[in-house]
């Protein structure tokens, strides 16, 4: 009678048998139930449900786990194994748990649906898979992230937890910087550098200064008495473009453009917007600083395009599988009304 091949019971053994096994991109997750099988790849995010071994199972035993496929093999005697990246989910760490202040900060930062990674990987049977996962990646110093609704999860691509080198609690990487050189955020003086507006408060919203290429918080801006923010100058090629709806109806009916004075409109509307990043009284993420910025962009090398809500659909910049439609995403940036223009602390463009 053959004998089932030993299971791994350290790291190095788990170490040392995935690199036993040939090397694969992708495999089939198996499920006993007919038609509940998925195909997984690498980089993949993926939920896992602890297995009833681990001493602190019967107490968290609905607690569901997330990580990213690092790689995927396959082994001649254990099947087909997964090597994963972890990430805490909000709650999982408390700032009591961190190794410094830089970490504790960080760590109060979270957002109730961000998922922090940690510099950490382990390896499993890729059966202990619970169930795909969509998360958004995106950069907080960027202009990177899309439009999503309230249950959808997101990480930080640039920032990652390590275990510190003299304790076992985990801490920022680079944690030996200054904040003011870890992360690239608001101004000098802002004591918020790291956070994202996780809870919508109004202390929590960011704008976009295009001039200084950076994002700030709006509690540490002036409001301006400017009627509209500053936009990027026109590049010297661009078509004509009609200044008032008189004009616009004048360049129609000669058959100059291709869109009317309500596209045109509406055009001026939303190329005039902030671009921010959260929405006060929203407990999750709101943000159209894509949209708005192609609609910037597109302003200052074309004008207004021929067909206006054709362009807003192709670049409303959508998370993907998320369940919401472009259409909803458009309806609600056209009925955002920002109340309030600031003054950039640091070179005073209007935002």
């Amino acid at each position: 009678m053959p004998t089932l091949p030993p299971v791994p019971r350290s790291a190095t053994e788990w170490s040392d048998v995935f690199r036993a096994g040939e090397v694969v991109q992708g495999l089939l997750c198996r499920r006993p139930e007919p038609g509940e099988s998925f195909y997984i790849k690498c980089r993949d995010y993926v939920s896992i449900y602890p297995d009833g071994s681990g001493r602190d199972d019967a107490i968290k035993f609905d607690r569901k786990m997330y990580a990213r496929i690092a790689a995927l093999c396959k082994h001649p005697e254990l099947g087909s194994l997964v090597k994963l990246h972890w990430y805490f989910s909000y709650g999982e760490l408390t700032p009591d748990e961190m190794a410094n202040q830089v970490g504790r900060d960080f760590i109060v930062s979270q957002g109730e649906n961000e998922l922090v990674s940690l510099s950490h990987d382990t390896y499993t049977f890729v059966e202990r898979i619970h169930s795909l996962e969509r998360v958004i990646n995106m950069t907080p110093t960027a202009i990177s992230f899309p439009v999503i609704n309230a249950v959808t999860l997101f990480a930080r691509g640039d920032k990652t937890l390590i275990r510190s080198f003299n304790m076992n609690n985990p801490t920022l990487e680079r944690y030996e910087l200054p904040l003011s050189c870890v992360f690239s955020m608001c101004t000098e003086t802002c004591d918020g550098q790291y956070s994202l507006p996780a809870m919508g408060a109004e202390g929590d919203i960011l704008r976009w200064c295009f001039r200084c290429n950076k994002w700030l918080h709006t509690t540490c801006c002036e409001r301006s008495n400017a009627v509209e923010v500053s936009l990027p100058l026109p590049r010297d090629t661009r078509p004509l473009q009609p200044q008032t709806v008189e004009e616009a109806v004048q360049m129609r009916c000669g058959n100059r453009v291709q869109y009317g004075p309500f596209d045109w409109l509406l055009w001026q509307q939303l190329s005039t917007l902030p671009i921010q990043r959260g929405m006060p009284g929203l407990n999750y993420v709101l943000s159209f600083e894509l949209i708005v910025s192609k609609i910037r962009e597109e302003d200052a090398q074309n004008g207004c395009p021929n067909d206006v809500q054709e362009y807003l659909l192709e670049n409303i910049g959508v998370a993907k599988d998320i369940g919401l439609m472009p259409q909803e995403a458009l309806a609600m940036l056209q009925g955002w009304k920002p109340e309030d223009i600031y003054e950039c602390p640091i070179c005073g463009n209007d935002i």
